[in-house]
């Protein structure tokens, strides 16, 4: 359509006579009487120096040849890990989860009209909490470093305490979140160190905080920054004998390898979902999961499905617990977060049940010694030596002979995400590195990865 003094670059939608009648309406001539308040002297008074409008298949040609300039995990074998991982999701759990009642679904308010979606949701609550080790799970928050986040926050509430134990080997996105979740409602948060060799939470530092008796409860990441995988059990006693809760963050998969963190005695259980069944996607949308012990379901946060019996005794299932906001006293509810990721919650009850215990548990044995394998042959090379002694499981980290950035950057250019820089503040040098190894890797992946590892490191300590 012919532009006009009336109708500025942009103007596509509405016609000359939408925009007429929308002047007459307000009372003015034209549409530069709209911005008469903007001081002239401001004003570009020209139009924008813009490419003329494409069509829609150029601009779908041009999208594509951009997309094509990006490096992601179709273009190169990737290592990376540090809580998102590259697994394989079956195609039924897309079929799935693509199907008009799960992807429109709202949340079901009115249960008579959404049985499907709670019973799906009820079913994610049982399996997350097998997984998991502890029967009360919530039907998901936004991902996991909220999930921790809230956790603590049920520690406080429970134990009417505001102090909090944190590792300084947690991943430091959580630490961001749990920072800017917990510093404004005047809860102290206690870093303590990790063993220099294993890179295991000092218990001993952990009992000199905790024995002053004022501290509401201890996190743990599992496996840390580091790629160690913490020893829960052993914590879980000291926390015991200081009446202090415990909270661990851990990868599922893991789950399927080791006894879960709630069989070990852990109070609260929180993991990121995306390893089971959600794709990388660029960061997300994630899923955060909650699991905690009976004692602590009334500080639950988000909501709880529950099977129960309407009037005339049929079976059936409904929202039994949603105290947010928007259903009780804002001062009274658990948590401020008002949205929860259903149709993921969908995606990882699809994944768990097409996968099975069996399958599910191989997959983690299959992650496990991919990753042993890979680093055993890593310790061959010169100058390569591990970072922390502890035992991982599809992670860890080692520390290079050279700066870890321009290892990895000189990895990328040989088409390979060789991992992520560990923290200076951590490692202690720039030159640790946590690389990660799923079941996508295959050996001739892993053959790749040590050849160029071994060309990359000699050409830069020439």
């Amino acid at each position: 359509m012919a532009q006009t003094k009336h109708r500025p670059l942009g103007f596509n939608v509405h016609t000359e006579h939408d925009v007429q009648e929308m002047l007459t309406v307000m009372g003015l001539t034209s549409v530069e009487q709209l911005f008469a308040d903007v001081p002239a002297k401001i004003r570009l008074n020209r139009e924008l120096e813009l490419p003329h409008a494409l069509s829609e298949w150029e601009l779908m040609r041009d999208v594509r040849t951009m997309s094509q300039m990006n490096s992601n995990s179709q273009t190169h074998s990737s290592f990376l890990g540090s809580g998102a991982y590259e697994h394989y999701v079956p195609a039924v759990v897309e079929a799935i989860v693509a199907r008009g009642e799960f992807l429109t679904a709202y949340t079901p308010y009115q249960p008579e009209m959404s049985q499907g979606l709670l019973q799906a949701l009820f079913e994610f609550q049982v399996l997350t909490g097998r997984l998991l080790g502890l029967e009360c799970v919530n039907c998901s928050v936004y991902d996991g470093a909220t999930a921790l986040a809230e956790s603590c926050w049920m520690m406080c509430c429970a134990t009417g305490k505001r102090r909090i134990v944190v590792p300084l080997a947690l991943w430091s996105d959580y630490s961001d979140v749990l920072l800017t979740y917990l510093l404004p409602r005047s809860i102290t948060i206690e870093r303590v160190a990790q063993d220099p060799e294993t890179g295991l939470t000092d218990a001993a530092a952990v009992q000199a905080l905790l024995i002053k008796g004022d501290v509401a409860g201890l996190v743990l990441q599992s496996p840390n920054a580091f790629g160690v995988i913490e020893d829960v059990a052993a914590l879980v006693g000291l926390c015991q004998a200081h009446q202090v809760l415990l909270s661990v963050s851990v990868n599922p998969l893991l789950c399927g390898w080791l006894e879960p963190p709630g069989r070990l005695g852990a109070d609260i259980v929180v993991c990121e979902g995306q390893p089971l069944g959600l794709p990388l996607n660029a960061g997300g949308p994630y899923i955060g999961i909650i699991a905690c012990a009976k004692p602590l379901e009334r500080y639950l946060p988000g909501r709880l499905v529950g099977r129960v019996h309407d009037l005339n005794g049929q079976l059936g299932y409904a929202l039994v617990k949603e105290d947010r906001e928007q259903h009780v006293a804002r001062d009274k509810a658990t948590s401020h977060i008002c949205s929860n990721q259903a149709l993921n919650a969908i995606r990882v009850v699809v994944y768990l049940a097409t996968l099975g215990e069996v399958n599910f548990m191989q997959i983690a044995q299959v992650n496990a010694a991919k990753a042993r394998d890979l680093q055993q042959r890593l310790l061959l090379l010169p100058g390569i030596k591990a970072l922390r002694s502890g035992v991982f499981f599809n992670e860890f980290s080692i520390e290079l002979p050279v700066d870890a950035a321009l290892f990895c950057q000189r990895m990328q250019a040989q088409g390979i995400f060789a991992g992520v820089a560990v923290a200076q503040s951590l490692a202690g040098h720039p030159r640790g590195l946590l690389v990660a190894v799923t079941e996508t890797k295959s050996s001739e992946d892993i053959d790749d990865y040590i050849r160029h590892a071994a060309q990359c490191l000699k050409a830069q300590l020439i």
